[in-house]
């Protein structure tokens, strides 16, 4: 019986360390899309980019929460927010690389470019 109980106890702590590692981990399936020149209506929001850490990490969300402010601080038409883990390609990492999805949310109509993770992006919002 102390057999069943602690086999049982094993495998549960298994599957809950399982659990939480995966959450940390960039989901392959989620193909982050980098876009140039996007398009949206007040209150609209649309993938634009993928933050990235050093190459095959996510980045902290220290790093986040710094781009999040250097990027809102430049941006005239809307804010920053960031979505969920996915991977892109990447130049630098020379393949694909875990991201957080960077979701642009249009708050006021105008149109700029601005520099998002290094690339240029135009936005227009109506």
């Amino acid at each position: 019986m102390n057999f069943l109980k602690s086999t049982s106890v094993a495998l549960i702590a298994a599957l809950s360390a399982f659990s939480f590692s995966s959450s940390a981990l960039a989901d392959n399936s989620n193909k982050v899309k980098f876009r140039s020149s996007i398009t949206l209506k007040v209150g609209q929001a649309m993938i634009v980019h993928g933050a990235r850490g050093k190459c095959g990490q996510l980045p902290s969300k220290a790093d986040l929460a710094q781009s999040k402010r250097n990027l809102d601080s430049t941006l005239k038409t809307g804010h920053i927010a960031f979505g969920k883990p996915g991977i892109r390609k990447s130049g630098s990492c020379n393949g694909w690389t875990p991201v957080y999805e960077t979701i642009f949310v249009a708050d006021r109509p105008g149109k700029e470019t601005v520099k998002i993770h290094g690339d240029r992006v135009r936005i227009t919002v109506k």
